[in-house]
């Protein structure tokens, strides 16, 4: 084994479009609202619409449920759970 191959060992290149199962379960950060009941999310390349997420939720860290997901388009939806956390910005 060469000294590249041993220096690269185990290394992996992430994706930048994630590939989500239906019924998975992930904390991620709120972006924005409609202002109704509805969030969205952004994990790299892949828009994420949460339904239950309303503007309360906005730069928070909060746990979803994936309901769909459309791996061509990087698209998908997920229903709200609950917060897990606080925004990672300070004042």
């Amino acid at each position: 084994m060469s000294f590249l191959q041993k220096y690269l060992k185990g290394w992996t290149f992430r994706s930048s479009s994630p590939s989500l199962n239906v019924g998975d379960e992930l904390e991620i950060f709120i972006a924005e609202s409609n202002g109704s009941d509805v969030g969205y999310a952004y994990i790299g390349d892949t828009e994420l619409t949460v339904d239950g997420a309303g503007p309360g939720t906005v730069e928070k860290r909060v746990q979803v449920r994936i309901t769909e997901f459309d791996e061509t388009t990087a698209t998908g939806r997920g229903e709200f759970v609950e917060v897990v956390g606080e925004s990672s910005y300070t004042d």
